[in-house]
């Protein structure tokens, strides 16, 4: 499927049910994606929504990743360790300068907490992966 600009939703829901129409998927496509017939409640949707999220969540993940090692985890939590004592060392030694810090100094700073903040998502998102067992770690059975 190649992506295409559309100026508005409308027009890309008219392409959508005129490919589906095309395809003969029109309902074909509902029942694959498991849809019932009619009307949905915003709830049941959003429930079917959060069904379709996980199935294919684990799909890719399965696809991507496979299975992890643990010391990829545990690499991946010393690294962030690291990053925090880094920063923290950086800092220290900001604040007992007789000089103020200098531009570069400051911006390596900024760097390392992006750095730090975005490991820290990493690691929170691979653990709640492990945690609900979509991420499968070797030698490590679920609860």
């Amino acid at each position: 499927m190649s992506v295409t600009q559309f100026p508005d939703l409308a027009r890309l829901r008219e392409t959508r049910r005129a490919g589906a129409a095309a395809d003969g998927r029109g309902n074909a496509a509902r029942e694959i994606e498991g849809l019932p017939e009619g009307r949905l409640t915003t709830k049941q949707f959003n429930r079917h929504l959060t069904h379709v999220l996980e199935d294919q969540t684990r799909h890719a993940i399965a696809k991507y990743v496979g299975d992890v090692e643990p010391m990829e985890v545990l690499d991946l939590a010393r690294r962030v360790a690291n990053l925090r004592a880094r920063y923290v060392a950086e800092s220290l030694a900001a604040g007992t300068a007789t000089v103020p810090p200098t531009k570069a100094e400051v911006e390596e700073m900024r760097f390392m907490r992006e750095r730090i903040a975005e490991l820290e998502h990493a690691l929170a998102t691979v653990r709640e992966a492990i945690a609900n067992e979509v991420v499968q770690v070797r030698n490590v059975v679920g609860d």
